[in-house]
């Protein structure tokens, strides 16, 4: 069974005198130690997807199981154990994570106060301190830190719970590419070591290099996953068409304007085969 089951999501929310449609029926599955990443434009729906991923906000329709907890059955109770127990999140201003007060190692320890003996929860900070190169300023706080190791110092709070999921919220939106690279590398590598899935929001298109599929959302709904594949010694990408359960296709932009569609298209099933044409012209294999 997958860690992450979104079937149908729909969710609607009110703003002044309208109502905004941010999900139109999407679809995901993201399965145990998976990492996924989550593309779109403003507007697309990846932050109202992330707040019911995280528990805070509940859909107006459809179906949504992590690791078994059905959210959209939660209780306020239910919600708070769930966020403390079963995802980590990794907020897009490393700040938001941290407690400035505090010591880097200090920060790291918050999120297991009342689980194991205080010499547990110390050896698990130093653990993900060192995993992220953090070892020599476990004594600092955040502001004597740079971007790169606060962000880092953010994402040991994100795990520190040990979380099957992790949501992240453009982890690398605050950092120059080369820094970027190397915390993507950082927590690819300690979610494969975790055996954490993740879902990661971002606009940073070297974070594909980074994930095992990229899903991109177009108007609430899942459009096409790319993954990196293997050829001839490099990595190329290789990207689908989703086809969700209600039978919806949306194709690629790029793809809509290479083959001359407008705004509707005939799709046609002969024996297995698929085949697209504009409403007025001739079909397209």
């Amino acid at each position: 069974m997958p860690l992450v089951q979104v079937e149908g999501l729909v969710h609607i929310y009110k703003a002044a005198d309208l109502e905004v449609v941010a999900l139109q029926g999407l679809d995901l599955t993201v399965a145990a130690g998976e990492t996924v990443a989550v593309v779109g434009r403003s507007g697309s729906g990846k932050t109202t997807l992330m707040n019911v991923l995280a528990g805070v906000e509940r859909p107006s329709a459809g179906r949504v199981t992590v690791a078994g907890h059905d959210l959209t059955r939660l209780t306020a109770a239910q919600g708070e154990a769930y966020r403390r127990e079963v995802i980590g999140y990794l907020w897009q201003h490393a700040n938001a994570n941290l407690l400035p007060e505090l010591s880097a190692e200090q920060n790291v320890q918050m999120p297991m106060i009342g689980s194991g003996a205080a010499r547990q929860r110390a050896d698990q900070a130093g653990r993900l301190l060192a995993a992220l190169g953090l070892e020599h300023h476990a004594s600092r706080k955040p502001a004597q830190l740079t971007g790169g190791e606060n962000q880092r110092l953010a994402l040991a709070v994100a795990l520190a719970n040990r979380p099957a999921l992790l949501l992240a919220d453009e982890p690398t939106a605050e950092l120059d590419g080369v820094t970027a690279r190397l915390v993507l590398a950082d927590l690819s590598r300690l979610l494969q070591e975790l055996e954490t899935a993740a879902i990661l929001v971002t606009h940073d298109r070297q974070v594909a290099r980074f994930v095992d599929r990229v899903v991109q959302i177009r108007d609430g709904r899942t459009s096409t996953e790319t993954r990196y594949v293997e050829h001839e010694g490099d990595l190329i990408a290789d990207e689908v068409v989703i086809l969700d359960r209600a039978g919806r296709l949306q194709l690629p932009r790029h793809l809509i304007e290479e083959l001359g569609l407008r705004e509707r298209v005939r799709v046609h099933s002969d024996g297995g085969s698929l085949r697209i044409s504009p409403l007025n012209g001739p079909a397209l294999r």
